[in-house]
């Protein structure tokens, strides 16, 4: 690869991932956490570990701080402001700069990092090319519990639970497998179980496991190793690749091509490819025509979001997972009212529970009740408010065109406004960091960066605070 090459190519790269250091910021938070959680894990009951610290997913380091992430943000408030926040601080490693942790809601990462085959991933030699094969690369972090025996099957993802089962039974049948469907329907949930699943039925299959972002962060060190062929071997030595959220390859031009080139290699070999997706591949805007023909060449199944019986039924496998005891009238009564997508379902129910343990309480529908009022509302609120409505009533509130609120321009009286916007779209709505990111064209860290700061600026602007809680009220109208 050229220098012109590698140029181009990292600019592309910048439109989604900013520069080099956020990727490297990653790692170490990732590495942080690694440690903090391991020492988490002796101290703590498996059950209270497994309830309130396994499911913490490491976000980004920053300037000292260590940004952590859950699926749900009430959740996050509880373990940020009680007992196991003070137990984080105290283990934060102050000897590397670590010095203070923010935990926020809404971020979609698996949870928990194990390898599809094991705790270690084994070095197998190759000697009829000299190739490096994949299994001897790190293997991406799926979430171990993530299996067919507890995905919950209803008639919104039986197609493509019936489709994904097939692949693995008879691996190119389907080819590719696209599965499409909003946040938090159970995708990664389905294609993880795939992971495994084919690991155990053909052990000596190389099966690649991987975020989109994972990809990019792939892609980046290898234009920054100068090493090609180090990301053709992560993405091309494979007998099965798996690629959660291809969505985000959109206006990557350079990606797309190395990820275009990767799909015919495979397709030839007949290797098994499954790809997922938040809408259909002809709905995402910047994705090249070529690539959406090649999604499309194959079997597209979509999923919906959960209906009461599946979600009730989610709640229940749940409950005996983690060995929780919560009545049936008040699982209906979460399954009935917390209805946006599985994350916030489980959020709610770990949250009741919680504060439960917290307050040495029974549980009970009354109590239910008074613990999920907050979330049960915002529920209600997401249905009717759009990130577009909250953008139209930011601008008009301080007098500002829905061009300036999109745009780039940074003066405060503009860019004020705009945290606003993206801190409203993220309290309001059930869309996750990367969707609000990708309506603003910015990325998931900027939208985390305007929850933390917008909150500050109420506390210590009054003018601001009245702002933010009037756009609120006449949104909620």
């Amino acid at each position: 690869m050229s220098n012109a090459d590698i140029k181009s190519s990292q600019a592309d790269i910048s439109a989604f991932a900013g520069d080099s250091s956020d990727v490297s910021g990653a790692a170490t938070a990732i590495r942080v956490w690694a440690n903090i959680s391991e020492q988490l894990r002796k101290e703590l009951e498996p059950q209270v570990y497994a309830q309130f610290i396994a499911c913490i997913s490491a976000v980004g380091l920053d300037n000292g701080e260590l940004h952590l992430g859950v699926a749900d943000e009430l959740f996050a408030e509880l373990l940020a402001g009680g007992a196991m926040g003070a137990l984080i601080e105290k283990h934060l490693p102050a000897e590397e700069g670590v010095t203070s942790f923010i935990i926020t809601g809404g971020y979609d990462m698996p949870e928990e990092p194990v390898d599809i085959t094991g705790d270690t991933v084994p070095v197998q030699e190759d000697t009829d090319n000299g190739k490096s094969p994949a299994s001897d690369l790190q293997l991406p972090w799926l979430l171990a519990s993530y299996s067919f025996d507890n995905f919950v099957v209803g008639d919104e993802n039986r197609y493509a639970y019936s489709a994904v089962r097939a692949v693995v039974e008879k691996p190119g049948i389907h080819n590719p497998l696209f599965i499409y469907g909003a946040s938090g329907t159970g995708k990664t949930h389905l294609v993880v179980a795939a992971a495994h699943a084919f690991k155990t039925c053909y052990p000596s299959f190389n099966v690649r496991y991987a975020s989109c972002e994972e990809v990019l962060n792939q892609y980046v060190d290898s234009l920054r190793n100068q090493n090609s062929y180090e990301f053709r071997s992560y993405m091309r030595d494979v007998d099965v690749l798996i690629i959660d959220d291809v969505h985000q390859l959109a206006g990557k031009t350079q990606l797309q091509e190395q990820f275009f080139n990767t799909f015919n290699a495979l397709y030839a070999q007949n290797k098994q490819i499954i790809l997922t997706c938040d809408r259909q591949p002809s709905e995402v805007k910047g994705l090249e025509p070529r690539l959406v023909s090649r999604f499309e060449s194959g079997v597209t199944m979509e999923i919906f979001a959960p209906g009461v019986e599946t979600r009730l039924a989610i709640l229940e496998v749940v409950q005996a997972e983690q060995a929780m005891t919560v009545p049936a009238d008040v699982l209906t009564f979460i399954a009935t009212n917390i209805t946006a997508n599985v994350r916030r379902l489980k959020g709610a129910l770990y949250r009741l529970v919680a504060c439960a343990s917290a307050g040495h309480r029974t549980i009970d529908l009354p109590y239910a009740e008074e613990v999920l009022h907050r979330l049960i509302e915002e529920e209600r609120v997401a249905k009717v408010v759009s990130i577009e409505d909250i953008i139209k009533e930011v601008a008009q509130h301080f007098e500002l065109h829905v061009s300036e609120i999109l745009g780039d321009r940074r003066p405060k009286n503009i860019a004020e406004p705009r945290m606003v916007a993206m801190y409203l779209s993220r309290k309001l709505t059930n869309h996750s960091f990367p969707e609000i990111g990708a309506a603003f064209g910015k990325n998931h860290a900027t939208i985390m960066n305007a929850m933390k700061k917008v909150p500050d600026l109420c506390r210590t602007r009054e003018a601001m605070r009245r702002s933010v809680e009037m756009i609120e009220r006449q949104l909620k109208k």
